[in-house]
C-alpha cells in the first residue's frame, strides 16, 4: 500500500514537472516554436531517449535541460526500482495454491510424508466421495523436491512447511475445524514420542477430532488410548504378525491383502439395535451380505462421552446415575469382536464389518 501511494506522488510530481517546462521552454528560448513541441521534447528528455530533433540553444534554457535530464534519470531508476520491488514479492511472497488455508472445515489433517502418500490420497479419495483434494493439509518439516511433484501433480492439495508437533504449525492447519488426522511414523529415536505430543496437541485443539498414528513401540498404544487416540497403527507388529502367520498357515499373507484391499469389505453403521448378531447375519443375508464381525463403541470416545451422558441425567437414580457416569472411564471406543456368538446383543453405537456379494 505505501509503495503504491509512493508511485503515485512520483508520478504526479514528474507529470507536473514536465508540463511546468514544457510552458516555459517557448518563452525562454525561440528554437522551441510552440508548446506541442515543447511538450515532446520534455518527454523524451525526461524519459532519458533524447532523439535530438529539438535542442535547446539558450543559457537558461540549457540549464533546464541539465535538471530535467538528471530528474529523468531519478524518475526512471524509481519507477524501474517500484515494479522490481513488485514483481520479486509477487514472485517470493505471494501464496501458492498450496499455501491457502482460507474455509478449512471438516478436512482431513496428514501429520507426515512417505514415498507411497500420493498413492494413499488417490486411493481414499477414490473410496470416499465425502472428500476432495481442497479438503487435505499435508504438514512435513522439508518441502522435499518429491513433495514439490506431488503438490503438482495433486492440484488444490494443501501443504504446511514445518513441524507438525509445534502448536503454531497445527493451528494454520485449522486442527479446530478438522474432523480427522493421520499421524505418520518417522524414521526417528523420537518417532513415537513427537507422535504422542502430537496427539495431545491436536486434542486439545478439537475434542472431537478422529486420530489415527502409526507406531513403531508398541508400549506407546497404551499411552495413546488413554489420550484419547482413536485408532493406532502398529506397522512393525503387523510385519511381524503377518510374517509369522504366514508360516504357520500359508496364503494368510494373501488371503489379507485381498480381503483389505477388497472393494467389497466394509464397515457400515447399524441401524438395528438391541438385535442379536444372529438376526441382523440373516437379515443382512437377504440382501447379499454377509455379516463377518461387530465394531463396539465405532467412532470418536468423546461424542459417545456426551451421549451416555445425557442418557444417564435422564435417570431419576442419583446412584444409577453415578455408576453409569462411572462407567464412562471404562468405554473402549472401536473394540472389534470377530464371529460372536449368534445371542450377542448388538448395541447402539456399533458398527458391522461386512462383505458384499456381487
Amino acid at each position: 500500500m505505501k509503495e503504491i501511494k509512493a508511485s503515485t506522488i512520483y508520478f504526479i510530481f514528474f507529470t507536473i514537472l514536465i508540463f511546468i517546462i514544457a510552458f516555459i521552454m517557448p518563452k525562454i528560448d525561440n528554437n522551441f516554436n510552440n508548446y506541442f513541441d515543447s511538450l515532446y521534447w520534455s518527454i523524451v528528455t525526461i524519459s532519458t531517449v533524447g532523439y535530438g530533433d529539438i535542442t535547446p540553444h539558450s543559457l537558461l534554457a540549457k540549464i533546464i535541460t541539465i535538471f530535467l535530464i538528471l530528474a529523468g534519470i531519478v524518475a526512471v531508476s524509481l519507477f524501474t526500482a517500484l515494479i522490481t520491488s513488485n514483481l520479486i514479492k509477487k514472485t517470493i511472497f505471494s501464496l501458492k495454491e498450496w499455501e491457502k488455508m482460507d474455509n478449512l472445515e471438516n478436512h482431513l489433517i496428514i501429520c507426515g510424508y512417505k514415498p507411497q502418500l500420493k498413492a494413499l490420497i488417490h486411493e481414499f479419495l477414490k473410496k470416499n466421495k465425502r472428500l476432495t483434494i481442497k479438503d487435505i493439509v499435508v504438514i512435513h518439516s522439508t518441502l522435499t523436491p518429491e513433495i514439490k511433484i506431488m503438490l503438482n501433480e495433486l492440484k488444490y492439495i494443501k501443504f504446511i512447511e514445518g513441524d507438525f508437533s509445534e502448536e503454531e504449525i497445527l493451528k494454520k492447519a485449522k486442527a479446530d475445524k478438522a474432523s480427522k488426522a493421520i499421524i505418520m511414523a518417522e524414521n526417528t529415536e523420537t518417532s513415537d514420542s513427537k507422535i504422542l505430543a502430537t496427539t495431545i496437541l491436536l486434542k486439545s485443539f478439537n475434542h472431537n477430532l478422529y486420530i489415527i498414528a502409526e507406531i513403531i513401540n508398541p508400549k506407546f498404544e497404551n499411552y495413546l488410548e488413554k489420550i484419547g487416540c482413536d485408532e493406532i497403527i502398529l506397522s512393525e507388529e503387523y510385519n511381524k504378525f503377518l510374517i509369522s502367520k504366514a508360516i504357520i498357515d500359508p496364503g494368510i499373507s494373501k488371503v489379507i491383502g485381498n480381503l483389505i484391499m477388497n472393494e467389497n469389505f466394509k464397515i457400515i453403521n447399524n441401524k438395528l439395535e438391541n438385535k442379536t448378531f444372529l438376526e441382523v447375519f440373516n437379515n443382512l443375508l437377504k440382501e447379499n451380505i454377509i455379516l463377518i464381525g461387530i465394531i463396539e463403541n465405532y467412532g470418536n470416545i468423546n461424542k459417545f462421552k456426551k451421549e451416555y451422558i445425557k442418557e444417564a441425567e435422564k435417570s431419576p437414580n442419583i446412584s444409577e446415575l453415578y455408576k453409569q457416569i462411572h462407567n464412562l472411564k471404562d468405554i473402549k471406543t472401536n473394540n472389534i469382536i470377530i464371529s460372536p456368538k449368534n445371542d450377542y446383543i448388538i448395541q447402539k453405537h456399533s458398527a458391522l464389518i461386512i462383505i458384499e456379494r456381487n
